[in-house]
Formats: structure tokens, C-alpha cells, sequence
């Protein structure tokens, strides 16, 4: 079943503003950042990193964290989500020819911008276990965002969703994932 087409003005607007020639370089990095390739090759190096930084302590939080935020973020998004709030891709909901498609997409349900969930979710687990990662895990995930609107796939609150989603994903599976240690102790204190 085609999605309907719901998307607003302003979006239209918006992903207009963005979706425009920036030339063959800007054109390779848009395709780069919204591969699955891609998506794969940041996550199988963000486990890596996160088992190699938490080896002494906890790694198997972090990377458990990290594959159930992921696990949420994508199979949840696209089975429940996405036919739940179904919305059509720009590329298919205006006229042929208005809109630059310069990446694969097919005719599926548009919100949330599942690359832009899973980039999110990957940001905030990176930032819980490693502070200074927001540095470039945030401006990646944004980039990957960016990119879904440039290559003509996603409206811009796809993207928006997919940013609240994959954070909302992480933070339930940081919570899942927390270490249970018992009570703290406290003071010592000697009579």
C-alpha cells in the first residue's frame, strides 16, 4: 500500500532549500553519508570503540546498549512506526522531475528517517560512555540527517522524528542496560 502524502509547506520549503545541485563532490558525500554501508561500517566501529574504551569496566553494557538502541530504533521504526504514521516520500509525493533523487529509496512509509534514528541512537550511546564523542557523533548524526533531505528521500520532520526517535531508543536501552550494582555504600564512619 502507497502512504499518503502528508507533508507541510514549510517542509516542502525547507527540503526545496536543500535539495538543490551543490555539485558532483557535495553529491558524492550526500550518497556516502545516506548508504547503509555506511551506517554499518560507523556502527561496527563504534562497537569496537566502545569495547576497546570500557575493556576494564562494563564494555558489555555499552555494546549491548548500543545493538538494542539500534535493534529499537530500526525494527520498531520500520515496522510499527512508520506504517502507523504513514507519509510518503518527497520524491514520490511531488511532481516527477521536481525533486533531485539522487539516492535509492523505495515507496515506503517516510517518518522517521530511519538512517537519521540509528545515527542518533549511536550518537547518544557513544556520548553516555565517551563524554567527548558528542564532538562528532551529534555532528555526524546531523550530517546523515542532512543528507536524507538532500538526496530527496526525506521531509525535514522525517528527519526531526528520526532524531527525537533514535535518542528516545537510546536513552530506553542505556536505562535497560544500566549496571545493577548493589546498594552504595556509604562514609565510613568509626565510633
Amino acid at each position: 500500500m502507497i502512504p499518503p502524502d502528508r507533508h507541510l509547506a514549510l517542509e516542502e520549503r525547507i527540503l526545496r532549500a536543500v535539495n538543490v545541485d551543490g555539485g558532483k563532490v557535495l553529491d558524492a558525500v550526500a550518497i556516502l553519508l545516506s548508504s547503509p554501508a555506511f551506517g554499518a561500517a560507523v556502527g561496527i566501529a563504534l562497537t569496537l570503540a566502545l569495547a576497546y574504551r570500557h575493556r576494564r569496566s562494563g564494555a558489555w553494557r555499552w555494546v549491548a546498549a548500543l545493538g538494542l538502541a539500534l535493534v529499537l530504533s530500526d525494527a520498531v521504526g520500520s515496522q510499527i512506526l512508520r506504517p502507523a504514521l504513514a507519509r510518503m516520500r518527497p520524491a514520490y509525493a511531488l511532481p516527477p522531475g521536481s525533486v533531485r533523487w539522487i539516492a535509492p529509496a523505495a515507496n515506503v512509509g517516510s517518518i522517521p528517517s530511519l538512517h537519521t534514528s540509528n545515527f542518533f541512537a549511536m550518537a547518544t550511546v557513544a556520548t553516555a560512555a565517551w563524554p567527548a564523542a558528542w564532538v562528532v557523533a551529534y555532528p555526524a548524526a546531523a550530517a546523515v540527517g542532512w543528507s536524507r533531505m538532500y538526496v530527496g528521500v526525506h521531509w525535514p520532520g522525517d528527519v526531526l522524528a528520526g532524531a527525537a526517535w533514535g535518542t528516545l531508543c537510546a536513552a530506553l536501552s542505556l536505562a535497560v542496560t544500566r549496571s545493577r550494582r548493589g546498594p552504595r555504600a556509604g562514609p565510613v564512619v568509626h565510633e
